[in-house]
C-alpha cells in the first residue's frame, strides 16, 4: 500500500466514525469535503444538495474554486441526472481556462429526503482512478450519514407531531362552546404546522366558511375575496382533510403551506389532527343544542311571564349553570289573591334530570295552586310536604313563600330550608331576612320557620336560590362571602329587572340560579 492510500485509508476510518456523531447536513459537509480537496490533483470540491422531489437545487457548498454567481448554473448543469457509479466529465472551456481537465462526479440519493452530488475538478496531476474510488467512499459515508440524520430527524419531527397532537387535543377539548372551538381548531395548527388553516362546515350540504387562520391575514383576505379561490380550497385533497365524527362528514379542515416541501408533515398526521378537530367541533356543537334544549324545557317549567300587581314592581331571572346538561329543579311564581294579597313563592328540587324536573314542575303548580286558593305559606307548604311523602319521592324540596299584604306594608316569609333572603332597604343597607327551616319531604311534619318583615316603601325583596350564594370564584369563594354584598351596594338603586339581570350575570354559576325580586312602590 503507498502512503497516498494508507493515509487515504486513516481518513476514511476517521470519516466513518465522525459521521456517526454529526447533527446536521451543514455539519457533514464540513466533514467529507476537506479530505476530498486534499486529494492529489483535485482544484475544488463542489457539494449540492438537491430538491426532495424534482431537479433543483437547494444548497451549494466548496471547498477551492468558489461556487457563486453563474458556476452554480454550470455545476447544477455538470451534476448527474440520477445516482449511479462515478463519473468523469469533460470539465467544458469555462473550467478548462482555469487549468481543469476533468470534473469527477457522482450523485446519491436517499428515499423520502433531500439527496446531493458531489463534483471534484482536477487538473492533469490527478489519478482519476484513485480520485474515482475515494469519491465513492465518501460518498458511502455520506449517504450513511444522510441516513441516520432522516432517522433521527423524523423521530424528532415524530416526537414533535405527537406533542402538538396531544397539545391541539387539549386546547380543543378545554372549551364547549362552539364558537371558541372553531377559532381554536386554527391556532392549533399556525404556525406550528402550517402557514394558513381554514375550518368547513357542511350545511344544507355546502360547505360554509367558519373560522380560518393565516400568518398573513391580509393575504388570506385576499384570497377568501375570491369566490373561485374559496371554492378551490373547499374540495377534498391531500391537505384539504375531511371532518369526519361519529360516521358521518361535518366538514373541512384546509391546511396553507408555504414551507419547502420536507418541512410539510405527512398526510397521516393531518388526518389525525382532522380526525380530533372533527370530535371537538361535534363534541361542542352536541353540546350547545342539548343545552339550548335544557333551556327551552326549563323555561316550560316557569311562568312565562309575571302578573302586574298594583303597588308592586316585580322582575325575575333563570339563569342555567355553565356545563349543565340536564334541567334543573329551580322554580318561582308568583300568586294574586283575590284579597289582594301576593303571595311570592321560589324553590329548589334536589338533583337534576327528567325525575327532577317533574317534581319541579308538581312542586311549583301545586304551591301556586294551594295559595292562590286562600291557604296559608304554613298550611300550602305542609300540604306539598305530605304530597311528597305519598309518592314516596327520596327527593327534598327547598321552598320559600313571601306574602304580601294587601296594603303592601307586611311581608310573611315561610321557608323550608331555603336560602333566608335579603331585603334591600330604599336609600339604607341591605340585610338579609331570616331563614331556617327543613326542607320538605325530609320529616313527616315538616319544620317551617315563618318570619314578619316590614315593606317600607320604596323597599325590595330579593328572593334567590343557592345557585346564587354557593357559585364560586377562581379562587374557590363563593359569591355569598366574597362579592354578594358589594354587588347589592352597587345595585341598590337598580330597578328589579337590572338587578336580577346583573346579580345572574355577576356569579359564576356552575348551578342554575332563580331570582325574583319584589319592590314596594315609592309612594
Amino acid at each position: 500500500m503507498s502512503e497516498i492510500d494508507a493515509g487515504w485509508a486513516g481518513t476514511l476510518h476517521r470519516l466513518w466514525s465522525a459521521a456517526v456523531a454529526i447533527s446536521s447536513r451543514e455539519q457533514l459537509a464540513d466533514l467529507v469535503l476537506p479530505p476530498l480537496q486534499r486529494l492529489p490533483g483535485v482544484c475544488a470540491v463542489w457539494g449540492l444538495r438537491h430538491a426532495v422531489r424534482g431537479t433543483a437545487v437547494v444548497a451549494y457548498r466548496w471547498r477551492g474554486l468558489p461556487l457563486t454567481g453563474e458556476r452554480q448554473a454550470l455545476a447544477a448543469a455538470l451534476a448527474p441526472a440520477e445516482a449511479g457509479p462515478v463519473r468523469v466529465l469533460d470539465p467544458g472551456d469555462e473550467l478548462r481556462d482555469l487549468g481543469i481537465t476533468a470534473v469527477v462526479a457522482v450523485r446519491f440519493d436517499q428515499p423520502g429526503t433531500a439527496g446531493g452530488s458531489f463534483l471534484l475538478a482536477v487538473d492533469d496531476t490527478a489519478d482519476l482512478s484513485f480520485v474515482s474510488d475515494c469519491l465513492a467512499q465518501v460518498a458511502g459515508v455520506t449517504r450513511e450519514a444522510i441516513r441516520r440524520l432522516s432517522g433521527v430527524r423524523d423521530e424528532q419531527q415524530q416526537q414533535i407531531r405527537d406533542a402538538l397532537l396531544a397539545e391541539a387535543s387539549l386546547q380543543m377539548d378545554a372549551v364547549l362552546d362552539t364558537e371558541q372551538t372553531m377559532y381554536r381548531v386554527p391556532r392549533m395548527a399556525v404556525p406550528a404546522i402550517a402557514e394558513g388553516c381554514l375550518v368547513f362546515v357542511y350545511a344544507d350540504g355546502k360547505p360554509q366558511l367558519r373560522s380560518a387562520v393565516h400568518v398573513d391575514m391580509r393575504r388570506l383576505d385576499a384570497m377568501l375575496r375570491d369566490p373561485g379561490a374559496v371554492e378551490r380550497l373547499a374540495t377534498p385533497g391531500e391537505h384539504a382533510q375531511e371532518l369526519r365524527a361519529r360516521g358521518r362528514v361535518i366538514g373541512l379542515l384546509v391546511f396553507l403551506f408555504d414551507r419547502d416541501p420536507e418541512r410539510i408533515p405527512p398526510a397521516a398526521f393531518l388526518r389525525d389532527l382532522a380526525a380530533r378537530a372533527a370530535l371537538a367541533i361535534d363534541n361542542s356543537t352536541l353540546y350547545e343544542q342539548r343545552r339550548q334544549e335544557v333551556v327551552r324545557m326549563q323555561q316550560h317549567l316557569l311562568p312565562t311571564r309575571l302578573p302586574g300587581v298594583d303597588g308592586l314592581r316585580l322582575a325575575a331571572s333563570y339563569t342555567v349553570g355553565d356545563r349543565v346538561l340536564e334541567v334543573g329543579g329551580d322554580f318561582y311564581d308568583v300568586v294574586v289573591r283575590d284579597n289582594g294579597e301576593v303571595a311570592a313563592l321560589i324553590g329548589d328540587v334536589c338533583g337534576r334530570g327528567v325525575d327532577a324536573a317533574a317534581l319541579t314542575g308538581m312542586a311549583r303548580h301545586s304551591l301556586a295552586a294551594l295559595l292562590q286558593e286562600g291557604l296559608s305559606p304554613l298550611r300550602a307548604l305542609t300540604r306539598l310536604n305530605a304530597r311528597l311523602h305519598l309518592d314516596g319521592s327520596w327527593r327534598f324540596i327547598t321552598a320559600g313563600v313571601a306574602l304580601i299584604s294587601a296594603d303592601r306594608r307586611t311581608v310573611e316569609w315561610t321557608s323550608a330550608g331555603h336560602p333566608a333572603p335579603v331585603l334591600m332597604r330604599a336609600g339604607g343597607p341591605a340585610g338579609r331576612a331570616g331563614g331556617g327551616g327543613v326542607p320538605l319531604g325530609v320529616l313527616e311534619v315538616p319544620k317551617l320557620k315563618p318570619t314578619t318583615l316590614e315593606l317600607g316603601a320604596g323597599d325590595t325583596l330579593l328572593m334567590f336560590t343557592d345557585g346564587l350564594t354557593e357559585s364560586r370564584d377562581p379562587d374557590g369563594r363563593m359569591f355569598e362571602d366574597a362579592a354578594l354584598g358589594q354587588a347589592l351596594d352597587r345595585l341598590r338603586d337598580a330597578g328589579p329587572q337590572a338587578l336580577v339581570d346583573d346579580l345572574s350575570r355577576s356569579a359564576a354559576a356552575t348551578d342554575d340560579i332563580a331570582l325574583l325580586a319584589v319592590r314596594r312602590d315609592d309612594e
